[in-house]
């Protein structure tokens, strides 16, 4: 057992330390030893922690920061990224792209992609006609940015069995395959998780798609390495209705790679629920998950329930009826009554939720069952948490801290572009001016963690924390100063609350607080070195900071080259991407 004064492996000396500690925020030297931190202080301070086998990294004055902790991801969804990426592609381009890659790769039993952005469809593109004149003898399949609409084209569906005699809707309403209104054939575009999972299923079943952990470990890998280098050290995978509805073959991947020393992230995961997404019990399975995957880098935890849907899809539960559409305010993808009764049961047993709420009736609804879960359980350390909560009434946001919900939020999103454009039509410009109020969050005391959500986007695909800083900082897109400022400018928020959202309050949410999540003596060395100190740079350039060096564990998980005297990397493909 080492001596706390014992020589250190690795001291990072001559720095900008932010350790996310309010006692001491400030530092200049930091030590590692194994896989944990040894001291945080002054230079003087660390010459007591250097031995002769020490290696000591001069870091030039830049700014050292706690791994960040990306509180809201989706694993799963790399695997529609294997063959195209749309993000970029004008829609009008999709067609020919799907074309062009089907010619190159003959041998390629079906065609994936993703990141087609909705709002900035034309009229009638996203038709199977569109996609069959680009590719007709293999499926094609190609999933939006904002994960909840896919485009297929008419093999797709026909291997799928689904043709004018299918019903329209899915499971209990929350998802449905958009019909022609005339002849009731399906016109090539399905509407959420179920009908999806119905097309991916057969196209799997039938071979068209790989199968089995094959499905995610390239994918996950060469994410990872993109995200390690984005200084992402640890990951909650939120899950989703997993493309082939097996939702424990992403931890049987992430084992894959972790016993085989490939995995650069510690992940947390999540079992995915909405009505009619399964029939297994959710709590039963969120239970046998939580016993069955747990190791050094990867534990299942957290309940996730879809309780509403989009904006964009008129499914975010409202409070009031679409400024569009006044016939309706959205609707539930969980019948109140049973909702209700999972939380309960959830919390009873201990279990953290995490509830998908786009919409205020949404986000009223899911703190009504925390409310009763609480008053009916007895007391415990709870880290229940609302995602996205980008509408949420004035009323309810002091709801968050009285009842001790984290608010896990994209503020990406918190910008003007095409989608939001569409939202403000949708919602209404009174209703579209009450979004994205996180800094009133955090003023009453709300723990605010912060994901991208990826790859699920609005207009750009983002995966690099210092992007989604920038624009909660701006409330503009990152790099643009001369765009629009999304209303109430007031909302912008600090970089300290940023910061801790990107660190300290995600590892509260994963309930690795006491790991992680700030730079203290005795927590894991999860360590980022940035090239730029984004507490004194122009705020429209933060999201073009880069990491120089990214460690997990102690251990060097990516390393750009730009600082003399690192160690060598311990993990496979730690080298700059």
């Amino acid at each position: 057992m080492p001596k706390a004064t014992d020589p250190a492996d690795l001291v990072f000396r001559n720095a900008r330390i932010y350790t996310v500690d309010r006692k001491t925020p400030w530092a200049t030297a930091i030590a590692v030893r194994g896989e944990r931190i040894a001291y945080v202080g002054d230079d003087e301070g660390a010459v007591t922690f250097t031995g002769p086998k020490t290696q000591v990294v001069d870091v030039g004055r830049r700014l050292i920061l706690p791994g960040f902790v990306e509180s809201h991801w989706h694993l799963s969804s790399t695997s529609f990224l294997r063959q195209l990426a749309l993000h970029e592609v004008e829609p009008q381009a999709i067609p020919d792209t799907v074309l062009a890659y089907a010619e190159s790769h003959p041998e390629e039993p079906a065609i994936t992609g993703l990141g087609w952005i909705e709002p900035m469809m034309p009229e009638g593109l996203v038709r199977k006609e569109t996609l069959d004149a680009a590719c007709a003898d293999r499926p094609v399949m190609l999933l939006s940015g904002d994960f909840h609409s896919t485009w297929v084209n008419s093999r797709a569906l026909e291997i799928a069995g689904i043709d004018a005699n299918t019903p329209e809707i899915v499971g209990e309403g929350t998802s449905w395959y958009e019909k022609d209104p005339i002849t009731h054939e399906p016109t090539g575009k399905l509407v959420d998780g179920a009908a999806r999972a119905r097309v991916w299923n057969a196209l799997t079943a039938k071979g068209y798609l790989p199968s089995g952990v094959d499905l995610y470990v390239d994918s996950i890998g060469h994410w990872q390495q993109k995200l390690a280098a984005a200084g992402v050290t640890t990951l909650f995978d939120a899950a989703f209705l997993d493309p082939g509805g097996n939702q424990a073959l992403l931890y049987e991947s992430l084992d894959v790679l972790e016993r085989t020393d490939r995995l650069l992230l510690r992940v947390v995961g999540s079992y995915y629920h909405y009505e009619g997404a399964t029939t297994r019990d959710p709590v039963e399975a969120i239970t046998s998950f939580r016993q069955k995957y747990r190791t050094e880098l990867v534990r299942a935890q957290v309940l996730k329930l879809y309780l509403d849907g989009t904006e964009i899809a008129h499914s975010a539960y409202l409070l009031k009826p679409y400024a569009d559409r006044p016939e309706t305010c959205g609707h539930v993808a969980i019948a109140p009554d049973q909702f209700q009764r999972i939380v309960l049961e959830a919390d009873a047993g201990g279990v953290d939720v995490m509830v998908h709420c786009v919409g205020d009736a949404a986000v009223r609804l899911a703190l009504d069952a925390f409310e009763r879960a609480i008053a009916s359980n007895p007391p415990r350390d709870r880290r229940h948490c609302i995602t996205h909560a980008f509408l949420t009434h004035a009323d309810d946001i002091p709801r968050f801290r009285k009842l001790g919900i984290i608010a896990n939020t994209q503020l990406q999103w918190g910008i003007i572009d095409p989608y939001s454009k569409v939202v403000r039509e949708y919602y209404g410009e009174e209703r579209f001016r009450q979004m994205y109020q996180f800094r009133t969050f955090v003023d009453h005391g709300v723990v605010v963690s912060l994901g991208m959500d990826a790859l699920a986007c609005s207009c750009r695909l983002q995966h690099r924390p210092v992007e989604h800083i920038e624009s909660g900082h701006t409330r503009q897109p990152p790099g643009e100063p001369g765009a629009p400022v999304m209303p109430q400018d007031w909302e912008r928020m600090r970089l300290p609350d940023l910061i801790a959202g990107y660190t300290i309050n995600g590892a509260y949410q994963l309930r690795f607080d006491h790991e992680i999540g700030s730079l203290v003596v005795g927590k894991r060395a999860d360590i980022i070195v940035l090239d730029q100190d984004l507490f004194e740079m122009e705020p429209h350039a933060i999201g073009s900071i880069k990491v120089l060096l990214t460690m997990m564990n102690g251990r060097v998980t990516h390393d750009a080259g730009k600082l003399p005297g690192v160690p060598m990397r311990d993990h496979r493909g730690a080298r700059e991407v």
